[in-house]
C-alpha cells in the first residue's frame, strides 16, 4: 500500500550512468526516447518527445519487470500519479509534452536497478511509443540532482554555430563548430527534426563535432538545430543541392608529412600531405589542456595534395600544442613544442665547474653579428667580458676560464647583440641555485607609458614584488607567477607614479633580484663633471666612473672607446636627486688593446670627456711547429700564442699549389696560448706546405716540408 503522493521537490541519490534499452518496440518506437538514471533503490525515468514527432504526450504508464515492486514515486510540477492494484503507475497532466520537450518521474523500488516498462500516450489514449529501460551501472555521484531542478540552459543569446564546409553536400560528412555556449553542458543536434548527435560543450564554451547529412533527393532546404534541455534553440536553414550522378574521385587516406618538433612564437609551420581530392579538411589547434586555440578549413586540390601554413601565435604560452587534421573520416595528429622566440639562446655544456677550470658555452645567436659577453660572479661583480664573432650559421661555441680563487656560487652570463639579449647561469664550486634576474626593457619610460620589467627565475614559481622610490618609500607590492619557461613580464602603469627613479625588488625564498628604472626624466644636464678613480688600468680590471650634473634627475649616455677609437660599450644612466651619477658595471676586456681609452658623458647638448690608460701584454698572433721537416703518417705538434683570449683559432694546411689539405679548430687558453696535433696523411706527396692560424681578429702562418 502506498501513501499519499505530493508534487513537492525531492532529491534522489543518483548516478551519472545513462542507458537506453528498447524492448517491445511499436511502430512509433523512435518517437519517444526513454533514459533512466539511478542509485541504489532510487531511479529517475526521463522521457524525451522527439522533435520529429507529431504527437504530444498526455499520459505515461510505467510498471516493473519481475518480482520488483514500487515503494514510492514523485512527479514533476503539474503532473499527478496514481498507483493501480495491478502495479501500474499512471501519470497524467493538464500540460502535454510537445515534440522537443521532456518529462521526468522519480521512483523508489524494493530491488535496485529496476527494469522499467513504459508507455507514452496521446490525449486520445493512443500509444505514441512504448519500450523499457534498465539501469545497468550504479556509481555514487557527489552532485545528487533533484527531480524538479530548473532546466539547464546551455544556449545563450550570443551562442552561434557554423559548418565546415559552409554548405555540406548531400550524403556527406561535415564538421559543426560553435562558440559562446555555457561550458560543460549538453546539447542535442537535429537535422530535419531527426536527432543526430548529443554533444557536450568544452570548458571554454566551444563545440566541435562531426555529423553526416542524409541523401537529399531534391534541392531541399534543410533545418539544422542545436537544442538544450531547457528547450532553447539555435537554428540554421540551408538549401542542400540535389545529389548528382557524377564520378566520385578515388578515396585517398588522409596523411600528414613531416613537421618540426619545436617552433618559436611567431613562426609559421607548413603542413602538407594527401587526402581525397576536392574534399574539405578541418585543422584544429589545441593547448596541452585540450582547449581549442584555432580552427580553420582548407580544400584538398584535384590531385589529392594539400598544404597549410600554421602560424604559431606570438601570444601563445610556452609548452606543447597539438595540431589535428580531420577529413570527417580519419584524423592526423602532430604535437609541437612552442619555445621562446629569443634570438640569443646560449647555455653551458656543464651546469657547474671548479674555480680555475674552463666552461664551454654553445647555442645560437644572430648570424654575422658580433656578440658581447659579460659574466658576473655570485656577488654581482663583473669578472669577464669579451666579444665573440658569430658566423653565417648563427652557431656559437666558446670557452671561458674562471680564475683560481673566484668566489663560489651562481654565476650569470649575459650576451648582447644590438637590442637582443640572452641570459644563462652556471655554478662555480657548487650547482647553480635558483636565482631571480630582473631587468626593465629600457631605462627611462614616459609618464604615460606602460613600464615593462622582465623577470626570470624558477619555472612556474611565484615571486613577491615590491617597488620603492628614490627616498626608499614603498609605492606598491604584488605577486607574479612565472610561466613554464621561468619568464614573465611585469607591467606597471607609469601614470600611477611621479617622475623620478624607482627600484623594483623581486623575491622568492632566499632568491632575490632588483632593477632600477626611471619615469619622465629628460636630457639637458647643464655642466657635467666626470672622472675615473684611477688613471691607469690593466686588461681585465674593473673601473669606476664618477660624475655629477648641473641639473638633477637627468638622463646621460656614457660611451667608452678604446685606443683605436672603437666603441667598446654604451651605458645609459641618470643623475639622482642630488645630481650625482656613477658607472660601476664595466670591466676592461681581457683582450683589450693597450693605450689611451676615452669616456664620454653626454646629456642633450652637454658633454664631457675623460681619458685613462690601459696597459698589458699585446702579443701578436704566432704559430709554431715542433720541427721543420716531417715524414708522411707522422704526428706534427702545433703550438702558438698571442691569440685573442679564449678565442677559437682556425688552423688550415695548404699544399704548394694553395689547395687546402685539412682544417683544425681549437680554443685558446685565457693567456692566448693554444696547442694541438695533426697526423700527416700517409698518401701526402713530398714538398713544401703552409700552415695558417686565424683567431678572428688577426692571422699568421708558417711553413714546413714533407719528405
Amino acid at each position: 500500500m502506498m501513501g499519499s503522493h505530493s508534487v513537492l521537490v525531492f532529491s534522489l541519490l543518483l548516478i551519472s550512468s545513462v542507458i537506453f534499452v528498447s524492448s517491445f518496440d511499436t511502430s512509433f518506437a523512435d518517437k519517444v526516447i526513454g533514459v533512466s538514471t539511478g542509485f541504489e533503490d532510487s531511479t529517475i525515468l526521463e522521457l524525451k518527445n522527439n522533435r520529429g514527432n507529431t504527437a504530444s504526450i498526455d499520459t505515461v504508464r510505467i510498471w516493473l519487470s519481475g518480482e520488483n515492486e514500487f515503494k514510492s514515486f514523485k512527479t514533476e510540477n503539474g503532473w499527478m500519479g496514481k498507483n493501480t492494484p495491478q502495479g501500474v503507475i499512471v501519470f497524467t497532466s493538464q500540460t502535454e509534452i510537445d515534440p522537443g520537450q521532456s518529462v521526468k518521474f522519480g521512483i523508489k523500488t524494493i530491488e535496485n536497478n529496476p527494469v522499467i516498462n513504459w508507455k507514452a500516450l496521446d490525449s486520445k489514449g493512443e500509444i505514441i511509443s512504448s519500450a523499457s529501460t534498465t539501469v545497468t551501472k550504479s556509481e555514487i555521484s557527489e552532485n545528487k540532482p533533484e527531480l524538479n531542478q530548473p532546466k539547464i540552459v546551455t544556449i545563450k543569446e550570443s551562442s552561434n554555430f557554423r559548418f565546415i564546409p559552409e554548405k555540406p553536400a548531400s550524403n556527406s560528412y561535415f564538421r559543426v563548430v560553435g562558440e559562446d555556449f555555457v561550458p560543460n553542458q549538453s546539447l542535442d543536434f537535429y537535422i530535419a527534426n531527426e536527432l543526430k548527435e548529443s554533444v557536450k560543450v568544452d570548458s571554454d564554451g566551444k563545440i566541435l563535432f562531426t555529423s553526416k547529412l542524409p541523401a537529399i533527393l531534391n534541392d531541399e532546404r534543410t533545418e539544422f538545430v542545436l537544442r538544450d534541455s531547457g528547450g532553447n534553440e539555435k537554428t540554421l536553414s540551408i538549401r542542400i543541392p540535389q545529389l548528382e550522378n557524377r564520378e566520385i574521385a578515388d578515396v585517398i587516406k588522409l596523411s600528414l608529412g613531416n613537421t618540426p618538433q619545436e617552433a618559436k612564437r611567431g613562426d609559421v609551420i607548413t603542413l602538407d600531405g594527401m587526402a581525397t581530392p576536392n574534399t574539405t579538411l578541418t585543422i584544429t589547434s589545441k593547448d596541452n589542456n585540450g582547449n581549442i586555440l584555432a580552427i580553420d578549413t582548407i580544400q584538398v586540390r584535384f590531385d589529392g595534395k594539400w598544404t597549410y601554413d600554421n602560424l604559431i601565435s606570438p601570444e601563445l604560452d610556452l609548452g606543447m600544442i597539438s595540431i589535428e587534421i580531420d577529413d570527417g573520416k580519419g584524423k592526423a595528429l602532430r604535437n609541437v613544442e612552442v619555445i621562446s622566440a629569443k634570438l640569443i639562446n646560449i647555455s653551458g655544456t656543464e651546469t657547474s665547474i671548479e674555480a680555475g677550470e674552463s666552461i664551454t658555452f654553445e647555442g645560437t645567436a644572430i648570424p654575422n653579428q658580433e656578440m658581447s659577453i659579460i659574466i658576473e660572479d655570485a656577488i654581482n661583480t663583473e669578472i669577464f667580458s669579451r666579444t665573440v664573432s658569430v658566423g653565417e650559421s648563427g652557431l656559437v661555441n666558446f670557452n671561458v676560464e674562471i680564475p683560481r680563487g673566484s668566489v663560489e656560487g651562481t654565476y650569470i652570463l649575459s650576451a648582447f647583440q644590438g637590442n637582443e639579449s640572452g641570459i644563462t647561469t652556471f655554478g662555480v664550486g657548487q650547482e647553480p641555485e635558483p636565482i631571480l634576474i630582473v631587468r626593465p626593457t629600457k631605462l627611462n619610460f614616459a609618464s604615460d607609458e606602460m613600464i615593462n620589467v622582465e623577470i626570470q627565475g624558477p619555472v612556474n614559481s611565484q615571486v613577491a614584488i615590491i617597488l620603492i622610490d628614490s627616498a626608499d618609500r614603498e609605492k606598491l607590492s604584488d605577486t607574479l607567477n612565472l610561466g613554464p619557461d621561468g619568464k614573465e613580464v611585469y607591467k606597471i602603469k607609469s601614470n600611477d607614479l611621479p617622475n623620478g627613479s624607482f627600484t623594483l625588488n623581486a623575491k622568492r625564498g632566499e632568491s632575490s633580484g632588483s632593477a632600477v628604472f626611471t619615469i619622465g626624466l629628460t636630457t639637458g644636464s647643464g655642466a657635467i663633471s666626470i672622472q675615473t678613480t684611477r688613471d691607469d688600468y690593466k686588461q681585465g680590471e674593473q673601473i669606476l666612473i664618477l660624475g655629477s650634473t648641473g641639473a638633477i634627475n637627468v638622463l646621460l649616455d656614457i660611451t667608452i672607446s678604446d685606443s683605436n677609437g672603437k666603441i667598446i660599450k654604451k651605458i645609459e644612466t641618470f643623475s639622482d636627486r642630488f645630481g650625482v651619477f656613477k658607472v660601476d658595471n664595466f670591466r676592461i676586456p681581457l683582450d683589450a688593446t693597450v693605450g689611451k681609452w676615452n669616456v664620454n658623458a653626454k646629456s642633450g647638448g652637454n658633454f664631457k670627456d675623460v681619458e685613462f690608460s690601459v696597459s698589458g701584454e699585446n702579443n701578436e698572433l704566432q704559430i709554431f711547429t715542433d720541427k721543420s721537416n716531417y715524414n708522411t703518417n707522422e704526428l706534427l705538434n702545433i703550438s702558438g700564442s698571442g691569440a685573442r683570449l679564449s678565442a677559437t683559432v682556425t688552423i688550415k694546411i695548404f699544399d704548394s699549389e694553395g689547395i687546402k689539405i685539412d682544417e683544425l679548430n681549437i680554443t685558446a687558453k685565457s693567456n692566448g696560448e693554444y696547442l694541438t696535433m695533426w697526423q700527416i696523411p700517409a698518401d701526402l706527396e713530398s714538398g713544401e706546405y703552409e700552415m695558417t692560424a686565424d683567431d678572428g681578429a688577426s692571422n699568421t702562418s708558417t711553413k714546413f716540408t714533407i719528405s
